[in-house]
């Protein structure tokens, strides 16, 4: 009897972690907003875009728990749209650069458009991750890129 129900108790546990990665949200904490799907766990996939008050954008993608590897291209899929942005040298995609900054602004507005966003990394990786949710939990205008012509963009 204890046997079963250690079972039953585990299955009833595990449905809620299984239905995290199904739509956006935003966590507004003061001076940043984080916007994130999928499962955050150790072999997840999801994405997380940050926006720190008066900074650039970043973004934080994995999949199956692996981040973007280091200084290497990310493609992204979304509305029929795709998208490639680099990665900093520990797997965060920044927009200080004019493409990544671009790609960002275009991304923002795909994701809110469609139904899947579709990640892949330079060694095959991929996964796709869902937008339910997402014109709902990000804004019509994105953020802030840190890119601006004529300052110095490192």
């Amino acid at each position: 009897m204890k046997a079963a129900w250690a079972v039953g108790a585990a299955a009833l546990v595990s449905v809620p972690i299984m239905a995290l990665p199904t739509k956006w949200s935003v966590d507004p904490d003061p001076g940043i907003a984080r916007y994130t799907v999928g499962d955050l766990g150790n072999r997840g996939s999801y994405m997380i875009i940050a926006c720190p008050d008066g900074q650039g954008a970043d973004i934080s993608v994995a999949v199956n728990g692996v981040i973007a590897p280091s200084d290497s291209q990310i493609g992204f899929r979304a509305a029929n749209r795709t998208f490639v942005m680099k990665s900093n040298g520990n797997g965060l995609i920044e927009t200080k650069s004019k493409g990544n900054a671009g790609a960002f602004v275009q991304l923002w507005q795909a994701i809110r458009a469609g139904k899947t966003l579709d990640v892949s990394f330079t060694n095959g990786v991929s996964a796709s991750l869902s937008l339910a949710g997402s014109a709902r939990a990000l804004p019509a205008s994105p953020c802030p890129v840190d890119y601006r012509p004529g300052k110095l963009n490192l």
